[in-house]
């Protein structure tokens, strides 16, 4: 029991060390990301490293899920810029499932105290209802459709419900894939200069993040109660 402790607290100390290096090395990478200049030198980068691109592509995305707090969308767009709607949108999802298969060995690996340290106390409180969630494959869905509510926070949390890897990571990524489909076809349209479609998919994707945003809390509330 206590070698059983020790090895959980050294892999725990571990994976906090490393998820804050990563998470100090790349925060200014993902940040410049979001600004318009980067985009265009980042996705000739990647154009000119080929089918290495894609890895490098795949890899930024498991690190996004896996460091909650970094914004997503910049990597997707991009990835539809220089891949295509269907390219983009392919690498994304093996990004998604690599990184939820990851978060949700771990977690069931090592449990609450796992969950606990990385999202923290607060965080755990207010998604608490989904370990005791009767319909916890319907209400995932619905949490994971939504625009606005925390994606990544999502993954960490899944684990703790009665779902298994495998129904967990398929409702994931059916409920993901409108969301991944429209940024990838947003970068998609910019490369081909088709900018009524962009807007349209922005407009609309942009909507759907405001609502989303604006009601989350109330929706979170009702699936507590």
């Amino acid at each position: 029991m206590q070698r059983a402790n020790r090895r959980f607290i050294i892999f725990l100390l571990a994976f906090l060390i490393f998820s804050t290096i990563a998470s100090l090395a790349v925060w200014p990478f993902i940040r410049e990301l979001q600004t318009p200049e980067y985009q265009e030198v980042f996705a000739a980068w990647i154009t000119e490293l080929g089918f290495r691109g894609v890895f490098v592509l795949f890899c930024i995305q498991i690190l996004q899920v896996i460091v909650a707090p970094f914004p997503g969308g910049p990597v997707q767009i991009l990835s539809g810029v220089v891949y295509g709607t269907w390219g983009g949108l392919g690498i994304m999802m093996a990004g998604w499932v690599a990184a939820t298969v990851l978060i949700f060995s771990l977690v069931r690996r090592f449990g609450l105290p796992l969950v606990k340290r990385i999202l923290g106390e607060d965080a755990l409180n207010t998604w608490s209802f989904l370990a005791n969630e009767k319909k916890a494959s319907l209400v995932v869905f619905i949490l994971f459709l939504i625009p606005g509510l925390p994606k990544s926070f999502l993954v960490y949390l899944g684990p703790l419900t009665k779902l298994s890897m495998f129904q967990f990571t398929l409702i994931s990524v059916v409920a993901r894939f409108p969301a991944l489909l429209s940024s990838t076809a947003m970068g998609d349209a910019a490369m081909q200069g088709n900018w009524p479609l962009f807007f349209a998919v922005f407009s609309v994707t942009a909507a759907a993040g405001i609502l989303g945003i604006h009601y989350k809390d109330r929706i979170v509330s009702r699936f507590r109660e």
